[in-house]
């Protein structure tokens, strides 16, 4: 039996496996992302379930786990699109929103003043936030911010099913984070996403596009 007939008879339960596969792994598993993909793109219904399963990993206390569920939902959606973003409720949107708040968050500021006391290495592993540990944070922040950006100019006639997503865009917006743009004014790989050539801001951006 091909890979498209599976995809087309995937379970639940055929694919928490490949998302545990995913997010679980120490590295991006892009064939299994892949995988994944093309499986909501066959089973629209399941897109809640992946959501589910990244929202799970995007609370994790690791940056380097919250980089690979970031990845996957970068890559669900420029593949599936607008399925993939209905999905996204407000429990999701407000995780997001953490992410991009890390800094400001007190067990981010404790973890900070433990590494910079000294006394880090009496501690449990993963209580202090070294400079590493730091970078990454900012890489997930920075990442959300993109993947935002990219919803919000993919889907901009879509607003009104897409509500959890644009208001946690506009409320960062309206609290000053910068959001990454091209040099045509909107997001990078806007001509990427799966619906989105539509979106007034793509052809914006293609009209731009030297």
């Amino acid at each position: 039996r091909s890979n498209k007939a599976s995809h087309g008879f995937m379970t639940s339960r055929e694919l928490d496996t490949l998302l545990a596969v995913a997010l679980r792994s120490s590295t991006i598993e892009w064939a299994v992302n892949v995988q994944i993909c093309d499986t909501i793109k066959d089973n629209q219904y399941l897109a809640p379930l992946a959501i589910t399963r990244i929202d799970e990993r995007l609370r994790h206390d690791k940056p380097s786990a919250v980089m690979l569920a970031l990845s996957l939902l970068e890559m669900l959606v420029k593949n599936c699109g607008m399925v993939i973003c209905r999905a996204i409720n407000e429990g999701v949107a407000e995780t997001l929103v953490g992410i991009v708040k890390k800094k400001e968050s007190w067990r981010y500021g404790f973890g900070r003043n433990l590494h910079k006391s000294g006394l880090s290495e009496w501690l449990p592993h993963g209580v202090a936030i070294g400079e590493d540990k730091r970078q990454q944070w900012r890489q997930a922040s920075q990442k959300v911010l993109e993947i935002m950006q990219l919803i919000v100019d993919a889907f901009l006639m879509h607003e009104g099913a897409l509500r959890p997503i644009f208001s946690a865009y506009k409320q960062l917006r309206q609290e000053g984070y910068e959001f990454p743009r091209s040099s045509t004014g909107v997001a990078a790989d806007l001509c990427l996403v799966n619906g989105a050539e539509d979106s007034p801001a793509y052809l914006a951006g293609a009209s731009a596009a030297p």
